[in-house]
């Protein structure tokens, strides 16, 4: 690709070739204590994968809300590049859904002691948020429209746009959307998340983590938490479903 990328000048970025493993050397850097906004990606045409370290400065079952921010993001990025009849939708907890297939999401990684101390709710001592987004389907995949429950932006109508631009109007939209967050609170992400949400007002039946949740999906409580209608579990928290991604672009 070899473009050359624009950030808001809060960001510090790493350009990575497209094997390097950016979550990883983002987590390595957060460890030893590097900067908020230092940014990694990687330098791929087939994927968008970038990796930001953050400050958590909110207990843990608070700071799992920047997977909403981030998607809020990249729904506001996207919405704004692809064509019209392209729908970019929510899957409830951290999965990017175009056109009803998944075409990535975000992960957070925290510090591991903060989930050891769960019952406690500390403040994690270092945090990276990660985005993956397909753009172009690879080598070994089927045919467009045999696997309805994978897709790219490519086979979905979206070939014009690039890496490198959909990075740059992401790293755009989640420094604003992250201002809004720290000077707002939770309410106006919950409120420009709920419109994307996949299946809003339906019946889902969700299984993360070893765990089973069935009931109308209505929207989300102040930290992030599925509200559900019709069943005697109204509440599903991040903390239940977010020790790891609930999806894999593998």
């Amino acid at each position: 690709m070899q473009e050359e990328l624009t950030f808001p000048p809060i960001y510090r970025p790493h350009r990575h070739d497209a094997e390097a493993d950016i979550l990883a050397l983002a987590v390595e850097a957060a460890k030893n204590g590097a900067d908020p906004a230092n940014l990694y990606w990687s330098d791929s045409a087939d994927v968008m994968s970038c990796a930001i370290v953050l400050a958590p400065d909110k207990p843990l079952s608070e700071s799992l809300a920047a997977v909403h921010v981030a998607m809020v993001a990249l729904g506001d990025c996207l919405g704004a590049q692809v064509p019209p009849q392209v729908e970019v939708m929510f899957g409830w907890p951290d999965r990017l859904i175009v056109n009803g297939g998944l075409a990535g999401g975000v992960r957070l990684t925290v510090d591991p002691s903060a989930w050891e101390n769960l019952a406690d709710d500390p403040v994690p001592d270092w945090a990276v948020l990660s985005v993956e987004v397909a753009m172009t389907p690879r080598e070994d995949a089927p045919e467009p429209g045999m696997m309805r429950q994978r897709t790219t932006l490519f086979d979905e109508g979206c070939g014009e746009l690039t890496t490198g631009g959909l990075l740059e109007s992401f790293s755009r939209h989640f420094l604003l959307w992250t201002n809004r967050y720290v000077s707002d609170g939770f309410r106006p992400i919950a409120d420009n998340w709920l419109p994307r949400a996949a299946k809003r007002g339906e019946t889902v039946d969700l299984r993360f983590g070893g765990g089973q949740w069935k009931g109308t999906l209505l929207g989300l409580d102040e930290n992030g938490g599925l509200v559900l209608g019709d069943t005697k579990t109204p509440l599903v928290a991040l903390t239940d479903v977010l020790r790891k991604p609930t999806w894999s672009l593998d």
